[in-house]
């Protein structure tokens, strides 16, 4: 199952806007508020998150995806593995939610 699928499986149309809009960070995502949940989630989807990575990358004309990275929100609380996977899981849900609500796939 990929992102965009496990999205549309577990978060109601009202939490897809809400994580759209305010992000994970304030719990609007249930089930990733834990960092237990939001590595596994990383552990589970990183391939496609470093595809997502890759591809911002690029598109936003950064040198690398470090670089990008270090732009993100959030990036300056990155201190373990942890932190890094819980930034980027939640970073991943964030932008596939706002692809997901500018593609009318919710009403």
């Amino acid at each position: 199952m990929d992102i965009k699928e496990w999205i549309l499986e577990t978060q109601e149309t009202e939490d897809i806007k809400n994580i759209s809009e305010q992000g994970c960070v304030n719990g609007a995502c249930n089930d990733l508020i834990y960092y237990d949940d939001t590595t596994k989630f990383y552990d589970d989807h990183k391939n496609e998150i470093w595809e997502m990575l890759e591809e911002e990358t690029k598109q936003f004309g950064y040198k690398d995806v470090f670089e990008y990275i270090g732009a993100l929100t959030g990036a300056k609380d990155i201190n373990s593995d942890t932190s890094f996977k819980n930034l980027l899981a939640w970073w991943s849900v964030e932008n596939i939610c706002y692809q997901i609500l500018n593609s009318e796939e919710v009403a």
